[in-house]
């Protein structure tokens, strides 16, 4: 898979991704075996991370890959009928986080799935 990442891009939704879930630029070195001073390049555009990078990132955050390289808006996977009304835009990345994690245990729960 080959997805183009420019510094600028990335740098700008990595460092907002990473307030929404209020953490540090060394908790991400830490999840990621690097330095912070490596986030902070990351983060300035001075460079961008290889692709097995990107995609633990995409892991960390749970959001699509295609959102660091700006080939996608949606940051979260998530389809909801409309006859819900619900609008998710309302919350952070660590509401989105608590959103996904709510899900994987409704779906691992059988008497919630069909």
């Amino acid at each position: 898979m080959t997805v183009k990442i420019t510094n600028r891009e990335f740098a700008y939704r990595l460092k907002k991704l990473r307030k929404e879930n209020r953490l540090t630029q060394s908790e991400i070195a830490e999840k990621l075996n690097l330095s912070r001073t490596c986030i902070a390049n990351w983060e300035n555009g001075l460079r961008v991370p290889q692709y097995g990078q990107v995609l633990e990132l995409s892991r960390i955050f749970g959001v699509p890959i295609d959102y660091f390289s700006g080939q996608s808006e949606h940051k979260y996977n998530i389809n909801i009928p409309d006859y819900l009304e619900i609008d998710l835009s309302k919350l952070n990345g660590a509401g989105m986080n608590r959103m996904r994690e709510y899900y994987e245990f409704l779906i691992n729960d059988k008497k919630f799935c069909k």
